[in-house]
Protein backbone atom coordinates (compact mmCIF):
# COMPACT_ATOMS: atom_id res chain seq x y z
CA UNK A 1 0.00 0.00 0.00
CA UNK A 2 2.83 2.43 1.05
CA UNK A 3 4.45 1.86 -2.86
CA UNK A 4 1.28 2.22 -4.25
CA UNK A 5 0.04 5.50 -2.48
CA UNK A 6 4.05 6.89 -3.40
CA UNK A 7 3.54 5.59 -6.70
CA UNK A 8 0.22 7.47 -6.77
CA UNK A 9 2.17 10.93 -4.90
CA UNK A 10 4.95 10.40 -7.70
CA UNK A 11 2.14 10.56 -10.79
CA UNK A 12 0.47 13.49 -9.65
CA UNK A 13 3.56 15.73 -9.27
CA UNK A 14 4.42 14.78 -13.05
CA UNK A 15 0.62 15.47 -13.73
CA UNK A 16 0.78 18.95 -11.65
CA UNK A 17 4.33 19.96 -13.21
CA UNK A 18 3.20 19.20 -16.67
CA UNK A 19 0.15 21.57 -16.10
CA UNK A 20 1.84 24.30 -14.50
CA UNK A 21 4.81 24.03 -17.66
CA UNK A 22 1.66 24.06 -20.13
CA UNK A 23 0.24 27.25 -18.44
CA UNK A 24 3.34 29.21 -18.60
CA UNK A 25 3.84 28.52 -21.79
CA UNK A 26 0.54 29.62 -22.89
CA UNK A 27 0.50 32.61 -20.35
CA UNK A 28 3.86 33.27 -21.85
CA UNK A 29 3.16 33.07 -25.36
CA UNK A 30 -0.20 34.89 -24.80
CA UNK A 31 1.75 37.70 -23.23
CA UNK A 32 4.09 38.60 -25.97
CA UNK A 33 1.91 38.09 -28.72
CA UNK A 34 -0.73 40.47 -27.34
CA UNK A 35 2.38 43.10 -27.03
CA UNK A 36 3.75 42.37 -30.54
CA UNK A 37 -0.12 42.78 -32.19
CA UNK A 38 -0.77 45.95 -30.20
CA UNK A 39 1.92 47.49 -31.68
CA UNK A 40 1.38 46.51 -35.40
CA UNK A 41 2.25 49.08 -37.87
CA UNK A 42 3.21 49.15 -41.37
CA UNK A 43 6.30 47.18 -42.54
CA UNK A 44 10.14 49.02 -43.48
CA UNK A 45 9.07 49.15 -47.02
CA UNK A 46 5.32 50.22 -46.46
CA UNK A 47 3.37 47.03 -46.78
CA UNK A 48 0.24 47.07 -44.91
CA UNK A 49 0.95 45.83 -40.80
CA UNK A 50 -0.85 42.76 -41.29
CA UNK A 51 0.38 40.80 -44.02
CA UNK A 52 -2.02 37.46 -43.66
CA UNK A 53 -4.91 35.50 -41.40
CA UNK A 54 -6.15 32.51 -40.61
CA UNK A 55 -7.36 30.17 -38.36
CA UNK A 56 -4.16 28.90 -37.54
CA UNK A 57 -1.75 31.25 -38.26
CA UNK A 58 -1.39 35.06 -38.57
CA UNK A 59 1.38 37.16 -39.87
CA UNK A 60 2.03 40.66 -39.26
CA UNK A 61 4.81 43.05 -39.04
CA UNK A 62 5.59 44.49 -35.41
CA UNK A 63 9.04 46.25 -33.69
CA UNK A 64 9.66 43.15 -31.17
CA UNK A 65 12.66 44.61 -30.08
CA UNK A 66 12.82 48.23 -29.55
CA UNK A 67 15.14 48.54 -32.91
CA UNK A 68 13.02 51.30 -34.62
CA UNK A 69 12.65 48.57 -37.15
CA UNK A 70 9.40 46.38 -38.00
CA UNK A 71 9.89 42.86 -38.10
CA UNK A 72 7.48 40.26 -40.02
CA UNK A 73 6.38 37.89 -36.91
CA UNK A 74 4.34 35.05 -38.08
CA UNK A 75 2.62 32.92 -35.73
CA UNK A 76 1.49 29.08 -36.91
CA UNK A 77 0.62 25.71 -36.17
CA UNK A 78 3.28 23.00 -37.41
CA UNK A 79 1.84 19.21 -36.21
CA UNK A 80 1.11 19.54 -32.53
CA UNK A 81 3.28 22.46 -31.69
CA UNK A 82 2.16 26.85 -32.03
CA UNK A 83 5.74 28.23 -33.56
CA UNK A 84 6.46 31.86 -33.96
CA UNK A 85 9.18 32.97 -36.73
CA UNK A 86 10.56 36.20 -36.79
CA UNK A 87 12.59 37.83 -40.23
CA UNK A 88 14.18 40.90 -39.62
CA UNK A 89 13.89 43.78 -42.60
CA UNK A 90 17.12 44.07 -44.35
CA UNK A 91 18.35 46.51 -47.20
CA UNK A 92 16.95 49.58 -48.35
CA UNK A 93 14.30 49.76 -49.72
CA UNK A 94 13.40 46.65 -47.32
CA UNK A 95 12.93 42.71 -47.69
CA UNK A 96 12.09 40.36 -45.62
CA UNK A 97 13.72 36.85 -47.13
CA UNK A 98 11.75 33.93 -46.06
CA UNK A 99 15.10 31.74 -45.74
CA UNK A 100 15.88 34.60 -43.29
CA UNK A 101 13.19 33.91 -41.12
CA UNK A 102 14.36 32.16 -37.41
CA UNK A 103 11.50 30.08 -35.90
CA UNK A 104 11.40 29.05 -32.30
CA UNK A 105 8.65 26.67 -30.76
CA UNK A 106 6.42 28.87 -28.33
CA UNK A 107 3.60 26.29 -27.08
CA UNK A 108 3.77 22.32 -27.55
CA UNK A 109 0.51 20.41 -27.70
CA UNK A 110 -1.73 22.23 -29.07
CA UNK A 111 -5.32 20.86 -29.93
CA UNK A 112 -6.78 22.35 -32.67
CA UNK A 113 -9.50 23.61 -32.88
CA UNK A 114 -9.46 24.74 -28.96
CA UNK A 115 -13.15 24.39 -28.82
CA UNK A 116 -15.29 22.74 -30.85
CA UNK A 117 -16.97 26.07 -31.95
CA UNK A 118 -13.69 28.03 -31.71
CA UNK A 119 -10.37 28.19 -34.23
CA UNK A 120 -6.81 29.03 -32.36
CA UNK A 121 -7.04 32.84 -34.06
CA UNK A 122 -10.67 34.76 -34.79
CA UNK A 123 -10.36 38.19 -35.92
CA UNK A 124 -12.84 40.91 -35.65
CA UNK A 125 -13.86 44.10 -37.37
CA UNK A 126 -13.76 47.70 -35.73
CA UNK A 127 -17.74 47.35 -35.03
CA UNK A 128 -16.84 44.69 -32.61
CA UNK A 129 -19.03 44.92 -29.30
CA UNK A 130 -17.98 41.58 -27.64
CA UNK A 131 -21.35 40.35 -29.44
CA UNK A 132 -21.43 39.30 -33.10
CA UNK A 133 -19.52 36.63 -35.05
CA UNK A 134 -15.97 36.68 -36.11
CA UNK A 135 -14.98 37.74 -39.57
CA UNK A 136 -15.44 34.22 -41.76
CA UNK A 137 -12.38 33.20 -43.74
CA UNK A 138 -10.96 34.51 -46.33
CA UNK A 139 -9.79 36.87 -43.85
CA UNK A 140 -9.94 40.30 -45.15
CA UNK A 141 -6.84 42.06 -43.29
CA UNK A 142 -7.75 45.42 -44.22
CA UNK A 143 -10.67 44.87 -41.89
CA UNK A 144 -9.01 43.85 -39.05
CA UNK A 145 -8.95 45.27 -35.58
CA UNK A 146 -9.22 43.00 -32.71
CA UNK A 147 -7.83 39.48 -32.62
CA UNK A 148 -8.86 36.72 -30.57
CA UNK A 149 -6.24 34.14 -29.81
CA UNK A 150 -7.24 30.69 -27.76
CA UNK A 151 -4.90 28.24 -26.98
CA UNK A 152 -5.39 24.55 -25.70
CA UNK A 153 -3.17 22.00 -24.68
CA UNK A 154 -3.00 18.69 -23.31
CA UNK A 155 -0.12 16.50 -23.27
CA UNK A 156 -2.78 13.46 -23.06
CA UNK A 157 -5.27 14.28 -25.36
CA UNK A 158 -6.87 11.13 -24.36
CA UNK A 159 -7.46 12.66 -20.81
CA UNK A 160 -9.28 15.90 -20.55
CA UNK A 161 -7.88 16.51 -16.91
CA UNK A 162 -4.59 18.24 -18.03
CA UNK A 163 -6.15 20.41 -20.94
CA UNK A 164 -5.18 23.93 -20.13
CA UNK A 165 -7.59 26.35 -22.18
CA UNK A 166 -6.21 29.90 -22.07
CA UNK A 167 -7.72 33.25 -24.78
CA UNK A 168 -6.49 36.38 -25.34
CA UNK A 169 -8.09 39.56 -26.93
CA UNK A 170 -5.55 42.09 -28.63
CA UNK A 171 -6.75 45.31 -29.98
CA UNK A 172 -4.46 46.51 -32.93
CA UNK A 173 -3.70 50.24 -31.58
CA UNK A 174 -2.05 51.25 -34.50
CA UNK A 175 -5.26 50.69 -36.67
CA UNK A 176 -7.85 51.17 -34.25
CA UNK A 177 -9.21 54.38 -36.30
CA UNK A 178 -8.11 53.66 -39.97
CA UNK A 179 -11.24 53.28 -41.90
Amino acid sequence: MVSMFSLDVFNFQIFFSDVFIAQQEISLTLTEMGIQVRSIGPSDNGSYPIESASSTAIVFYSDINGDNAFERVRYFVSGNILRRGVIEPTGNPATYPLAGESTRDVVSNIILPPTASQSLFLYYDKNYTGAQAPMSEPIDVNQVRLIKATITTDKTPQNIQGRVDYFSTMMIRNLRNVQ
